[in-house]
């Protein structure tokens, strides 16, 4: 296929993958509404819940390591001793489409679970609401736990793979609970192990140093209104076919 007929198609492929994703967004809210309306039963989760708040003035709340953009580095960085790491990503009404509210109280919670257990990883959070260009940098999404295993690393190695295992949460069923058993019933081994590009250590764009400008570039592609995007998409194929109409003949030579 040629490239300006490529380009002169991208405003419709743009078009309907947009109205694709807004469909479904107007379902998902449409199919909320309706739930919202139907009588729950009672939670078994509640007596837990309420051992979580009872606890919370007993143990001593367990430290939970907010990322942002400037410290993840120092935050993950491989040391001389094996660190396990559950990071919780989160999210606001353009990251999240406000339905991770839910998620995020549960996470809360789950911290006194975590402080009374003395074999508990270090807690890291990341709000994509906040932290858009870290999300996009490591394509991260909301709400999900990440499992990184940073190896050990003496001075003069060469730093061993990180294994990380992501785990999406239910934003309807989550419960401090389904997070703390994250570690305590090691429900992330369940998860495939993400070997691929987009892996934030050993992806192929980390290693080359890719990962932070392609974050930046999604990020502010996120931000530029979706009419702006098919204003310049248009007016960029109306140009190539302009310039092929003005010279048929070599066009016509290349054949």
């Amino acid at each position: 296929m040629r490239v300006s007929a490529l380009i002169t198609l991208l405003p419709a492929l743009v078009a309907a993958q947009e109205s694709q994703f807004a469909f479904m967004n107007q379902a998902k809210g449409w199919f909320d509404q309706v739930k919202s309306f139907i009588p729950q039963a009672a939670s078994v989760a509640e007596p837990a819940q309420q051992a979580v708040h009872h606890t919370t003035s007993k143990v001593s709340e367990q430290a939970v390591t907010h990322l942002n953009i400037k410290n993840y580095k120092d935050v993950l960085e491989p040391s001389t001793q094996p660190q396990e790491w559950l990071l919780f990503f989160t999210g606001g009404n353009k990251t999240c489409f406000g339905r991770c509210l839910r998620a995020e109280h549960a996470f809360n919670d789950s911290v006194a679970l975590f402080a009374a257990d003395p074999t508990s990883p270090n807690l890291g959070y990341v709000n994509c609401e906040q932290e858009t260009i870290l999300c996009s940098i490591w394509a991260a999404a909301a709400p999900s736990i990440w499992h990184l295993d940073l190896p050990q690393v003496h001075p003069g190695e060469k730093r061993p793979a990180v294994p990380l295992h992501v785990q999406h949460l239910n934003f309807t069923t989550v419960t401090p609970e389904t997070i703390y058993n994250v570690h305590a019933e090691k429900t992330w081994e369940k998860q495939d192990r993400y070997e691929g590009w987009l892996h934030p250590f050993d992806g192929f764009l980390a290693e080359s140093g890719l990962n932070v400008p392609l974050g930046h570039v999604i990020y502010y592609f996120s931000v530029i209104p979706s009419w702006l995007t098919m204003i310049g998409i248009s007016f960029l194929s109306r140009n190539v076919m302009g310039r092929r109409a003005a010279n048929p003949g070599a066009i016509a030579g290349r054949r």
